[in-house]
């Protein structure tokens, strides 16, 4: 019997991916590179892709491509799918996140559709129209500017009334009563702030994201440690910014001018390891040095915060521990929609060398 063309696709998919010794996450070859290989319509391509995501090999993300799930994938799983929806996917902590995912879901033999928000509320609502076209067993999110009120709630209600449960990461919408896997931002805050506080840093100058809960979160926790030491320094050495502004918070030029106008600031918590950067890269543009002229502290303690060459101090993000969490727990959800799980994950703070004793 002649073997269908879609099906030798998937047979070359397969074989490259070993050949290659491909890992979680790399790309394959493009619906083009594989119709002009095979001399195929984009429909024969679009079904052996289909066929390879159910069965566990591949994950897609809308707008970017097709990736690596599991290169050893058992052909006989029965298709299940999971959504997975993140603010950005291929940089920062997200990779371990998604892979610690992964992992678990993988077990249980399950695939991934991924999808990513750029943290805007439009893009989300793209993102999840498209995840309602899917046979869903259960979604996963990230939110999208957490603290604002959101326009796709009703969206994510259209996944509740149809059965498929619901659980967020890092933050939640507070108009939908639904589970969640989140790290304790306030008391991240806290434990940054007292480690400059003991190393006699008084003039502390925080920044944080005003657009998700995390900054709000990690604000709160800066100003109780500085309240519980009795250091009240007021609004001037807290400066806010959202995602789009991100950048230019942390130019040289708004920088000096922080500086400028509070001399006596000694030290920066900074509401990320990507912020953080940025800022040491301004000081050191400026003339100054981390940490003999300013400790930096930061959050996360992702790939960034150990490649420095002044490694930074910063709260360890629990990565794929928290994506196992919570893939764990969306398993438990799809036995039983009606639990709630509320995890809360507390945070530890790792010694770098971008803070010193003054």
């Amino acid at each position: 019997m002649a073997t269908l063309k879609y099906q030798q696709v998937k047979k070359y998919i397969i074989d490259f991916m070993q050949a290659e010794h491909l890992k979680y996450g790399d790309p394959i070859p493009t619906e083009s590179e594989l119709m002009k290989r095979f001399d195929v319509s984009r429909h024969t391509v679009r079904r052996a892709l289909s066929d390879l995501v159910n069965e566990g090999w591949l994950y897609t993300m809308q707008g970017s491509g097709t990736y690596v799930s599991d290169p050893n994938a058992d052909m006989n799983i029965s298709g299940k799918m999971v959504g997975i929806i993140t603010t950005y996917f291929r940089d920062y902590i997200f990779p371990d996140i998604i892979s610690g995912m992964d992992d678990v879901f993988s077990e249980e033999g399950y695939s991934l559709l991924l999808g990513t928000t750029k943290n805007n509320s439009t893009r989300e609502r793209v993102v999840l129209n498209n995840m309602l076209n899917n046979q869903l067993a259960g979604l996963i999110v990230e939110p999208s500017k957490s603290v604002y009120p959101n326009q796709n709630i009703q969206l994510y209600r259209k996944f509740i009334n149809r059965g498929i449960p619901v659980l967020f990461i890092h933050a939640t919408y507070r108009a939908l009563e639904t589970s969640y896997v989140i790290q304790d931002d306030e008391y991240a805050g806290y434990i940054v702030t007292k480690h400059l506080i003991d190393l006699g840093h008084k003039y502390i100058l925080g920044i944080f994201k005003q657009d998700d809960m995390q900054g709000h979160g990690r604000y709160q926790g800066y100003q109780n440690a500085l309240e519980e030491a009795g250091i009240n320094t007021g609004d001037d050495l807290v400066q806010w910014f959202t995602t789009e502004g991100s950048r230019k918070v942390a130019s040289e030029e708004n920088i000096k001018a922080w500086l400028d106008e509070n001399e006596k600031v000694t030290a920066f918590v900074c509401y990320n390891d990507k912020l953080a950067v940025n800022v040491l890269n301004s000081l050191m543009a400026l003339g100054y040095s981390v940490p003999q002229d300013y400790s930096i502290v930061s959050f996360d303690n992702s790939k960034r915060a150990n490649t420095m060459v002044t490694k930074l101090t910063s709260v360890a993000h629990p990565k794929a521990e928290l994506g196992e969490k919570a893939a764990h727990l969306l398993i438990e959800l799809m036995k039983n929609p009606n639990q709630i799980f509320e995890e809360v994950m507390k945070p530890e703070l790792v010694i770098g060398d971008s803070t010193r004793k003054i």
